[in-house]
């Protein structure tokens, strides 16, 4: 199982255990901080740390204080600075104490309504603290749940993302291989000179994507001498240097849609000028990765576009 497989797996198992309250809100800390630890998460592990060893006197994060609900004091900004495992054998030594005083209030004698005064008023002060403390379990539980929820959904949304790029990439790979038997290495070969970083390198790997764009015009629709009609009066012009209308004429015959025709030409136009501008122009690292990556894509689009009509046929 991998890192984020099990991430996935702890941050389910965690909130079922909060939400059926399976766990101690100090077993929910420590399961946490697996959690935290796998993921790389810095709030998280930094809240989970206080909670584990107490918080400082000075410098505690107050975002954090107020979280867990340690205030003290809010006006004297006084707080509980106990270890979430200290809190709850607070609670349970304030819950034996009000067990032990249950049925102990026979008094007689001169004294006895001021000892059963005191005996009611030390009950109720272990009942406050019960409340008191068990409320900082609450708060810290809720707390956890919430950020370990939403890094649950994060995860989810990221193994799903991986899930849909790779289910993509397949698809257009194999497309790539079926439009050219070199498409491939040349899309390996842009791969490593962008890697690489150098200025002239960047130049060929534009230069790459622009033929790559060329054999692809090649292979799904191969130049014509006779115009092409994409509409009741309109016409193209497909011959070998209309590179960019034999992929629109290509998008019309596969029956896309107007809006996506016109989105993919745009797109295309674009990126040829910019593959083009490339080879005299400085183009940095960063835009000339983002180019490439839009050519795979939008060649990825319009290959599996014709795969997807083929197989509807």
């Amino acid at each position: 199982m991998g890192r984020q497989e099990e991430a996935i797996r702890v941050a389910d198992e965690l909130l079922a255990d909060i939400e059926l309250k399976r766990l101690k809100a100090s077993e929910v800390v420590l399961k946490a901080s697996r959690l935290a630890r796998l993921v790389g998460h810095t709030e998280l592990t930094e809240f989970l740390g206080f909670e584990r060893n107490g918080y400082p006197a000075a410098g505690a994060p107050q975002a954090w204080i107020e979280r867990a609900g340690r205030w003290s004091d809010n006006e004297k900004k006084t707080f509980h600075i106990s270890s979430i495992a200290k809190v709850e054998a607070m609670v349970e030594s304030s819950r034996q104490a009000i067990d032990a005083m249950r049925g102990g209030g026979n008094y007689s004698g001169d004294n006895a309504l001021l000892a059963s005064r005191g005996h009611d008023e030390r009950i109720l002060a272990s009942s406050v603290a019960v409340s008191k403390w068990t409320g900082i379990c609450g708060q810290v539980t809720a707390t956890v749940y919430d950020m370990v929820a939403e890094i649950y959904h994060e995860l989810l949304f990221s193994e799903l993302q991986a899930s849909l790029f790779a289910d993509t990439q397949e698809k257009v790979d194999g497309s790539l291989a079926a439009a050219s038997g070199s498409a491939l290495d040349k899309m390996e070969r842009v791969s490593d000179r962008l890697r690489d970083g150098d200025p002239e390198s960047v130049s060929q790997a534009l230069t790459t994507c622009r033929r790559l764009i060329d054999s692809c015009a090649d292979y799904v629709f191969p130049a014509r001498e006779e115009l092409y009609a994409i509409g009741a009066e309109a016409t193209l012009k497909v011959g070998p240097q209309q590179v960019l209308n034999r992929l629109q004429a290509h998008t019309h015959a596969c029956g896309a849609s107007k809006s996506r025709r016109d989105r993919l030409r745009r797109t295309l136009s674009d990126l040829y000028d910019r593959c083009s501008a490339g080879t005299h122009a400085e183009v940095t690292i960063d835009e000339a990765r983002f180019v490439f990556l839009q050519t795979y894509i939008a060649l990825g689009e319009i290959l599996t576009l014709s795969a997807s009509e083929d197989s509807e046929s």
